[in-house]
């Protein structure tokens, strides 16, 4: 899964972008689920009319965060990662910030926004001709075309987003180093030292790594208390689930 974020202030047109790229994403046979995040209390009637325009488009997911809850139906503000765990499509399209380390695009309104740019930040959709960052794409508003082309070349598996600190930094520097390619995903250690494989019927079934880490922290806590199992190597575990 591919994540990547659009975010900016009000009327910037990030709303219309998402369905469109939705639409294109869906055309070329993707799966997409999607996130509305926002600072505020949920507005029901509003937020969901936003949610279902995403659905109309095609999203096989749509999420709405508010800073007390988060809708499919959680009643508390959830970390996106978490919602990673309930997550398994092509693409994961963001709006609206949630400080989860992802490329982002920024979208601007008329000239407001600007001061929002920051490291992660990969294109500016707005009429401005020039940045001080060589590294940023601009984008003309309504080319949809040329969007969905960065979308689809820019979006990135996500990192744990935890800061569990054992690779020396934190995740958003990580996945800043990532998109400067100066960083690799074998970098991070969660993501490198905690691998599962998963088969059914001898068909290799997709597993998102906070899926992974948590079969293999389970089991290996379950298996360690039996006899032979002091020591480090490669485990393979088989049931029926037709039983």
């Amino acid at each position: 899964m591919k994540l990547i974020e659009f975010f900016g202030p009000s009327n910037s047109g990030k709303t219309l972008a998402m369905i469109e790229i939705v639409k294109r994403l869906k055309k070329q046979g993707y799966s997409v689920a999607t996130v509305k995040s926002t600072p505020h209390r949920l507005d029901y009637e509003k937020d969901s009319k936003d949610s279902m325009k995403y659905v109309k488009a095609g999203s096989n997911l749509s999420v709405a965060m508010g800073n007390e809850e988060t809708v499919f139906h959680f009643p508390r503000r959830m970390k996106l990662y978490e919602i990673l765990d309930h997550v398994n499509y092509d693409f994961l399209l963001v709006e609206g910030q949630t400080g989860f380390p992802m490329p982002k695009i920024l979208f601007l309104n008329k000239s407001e926004g600007i001061e929002r740019l920051d490291d992660l930040t990969i294109a500016v959709v707005g009429e401005i001709e020039k940045l001080e960052s060589k590294d940023v794409q601009i984008i003309h508003p309504g080319d949809y075309a040329t969007l969905y082309n960065t979308v689809l070349l820019s979006a990135l598996p996500p990192l744990p987003g935890d800061d569990c600190g054992h690779c020396g930094s934190d995740c958003t520097t990580m996945m800043i180093g990532i998109i400067k390619g100066e960083k690799t995903y074998k970098n991070c250690v969660k993501l490198s030292n905690k691998s599962v494989s998963v088969e059914l019927d001898g068909k290799k079934v997709p597993i998102l790594p906070f899926i992974s880490s948590i079969v293999r922290d389970v089991n290996a806590g379950i298996l360690k208390n039996l006899k032979g199992m002091d020591k480090q190597g490669h485990v393979k575990i088989e049931f029926d689930l037709r039983n």
